[in-house]
C-alpha cells in the first residue's frame, strides 16, 4: 500500500494506493485543528468533536484518528487511536518523547500488536523499519521510494498487518517523523 500526498500544494490531504498505484484504496485528511480527547479547552462541542479528529476512509470503512495527552510538558506523551464511528478502538499507538538517550520520540503500537517504528538512518530517502516491541524481530518497513518527489510518498510495508492498522500506522509515522 502507498500513501501519498494528494497535492503538493496541501499537504492535508492524503491518499491510499495500491502498490500499482492505479487504484484508489481511501484517504485520511487532517483536521485544521485537532482536538485531543482530554483538552482543557474545547474548540469543539461533543457533538462536533469529529471535526477535531483526522478522518480516514480505507477500503470503504470510515475511521477516526484521535488523540489524547497522556502528560503534559515540553516533551509531553501522546496517544493515537483509531476508532470507528461509535467510538470504539481498533489500534493505539504511543508517542513517548521522554525517552532516556532518545533523539526522536518513540513509536510504540500497542494494540493490536505489539510494534516500534524505528527511526531513519537516510537522509536523502527515509526508511522507517517496524519491528516486534519484545524480540526486535523485523516486521517490515515504511519507506519513502524515490529522493525527489514534488508530493510526499510513503511505501507501507507490513505483511501480515490488516490494511487499516498497517494505514493507521504510517500516518502517525508520518504525523511524527516529519
Amino acid at each position: 500500500m502507498i500513501l501519498r500526498q494528494k497535492s503538493a500544494l496541501d499537504g492535508f490531504t492524503c491518499e491510499f494506493l495500491d502498490d500499482t498505484r492505479s487504484q484508489v484504496l481511501g484517504r485520511f485528511s487532517y483536521a485544521w485543528f485537532s482536538q485531543a480527547k482530554n483538552t482543557r479547552l474545547r474548540v469543539y462541542s461533543a457533538e462536533d468533536a469529529a471535526k477535531g479528529d483526522i478522518q480516514m476512509h480505507l477500503n470503504g470503512s470510515a475511521w477516526r484518528v484521535r488523540h489524547l495527552y497522556l502528560n503534559r510538558g515540553h516533551l509531553g506523551n501522546i496517544r493515537y487511536t483509531l476508532e470507528t464511528a461509535d467510538e470504539t478502538v481498533h489500534a493505539q499507538v504511543d508517542v513517548l518523547g521522554n525517552s532516556a538517550g532518545q533523539r526522536l520520540p518513540r513509536i510504540l503500537m500497542t494494540q493490536p500488536i505489539q510494534a516500534e517504528v524505528g527511526t531513519s538512518s537516510g537522509w536523502i530517502k527515509r526508511n522507517f523499519p517496524v519491528t516486534e516491541s519484545g524480540t526486535r524481530r523485523p516486521l517490515g518497513c515504511i519507506r519513502e521510494p524515490s529522493a525527489i518527489t514534488f508530493k510526499r510518498e510513503l511505501l507501507i510495508e507490513l505483511p501480515g498487518v490488516e490494511p487499516p492498522v498497517a494505514a493507521f500506522l504510517s500516518a502517525v509515522a508520518l504525523i511524527v517523523r516529519y
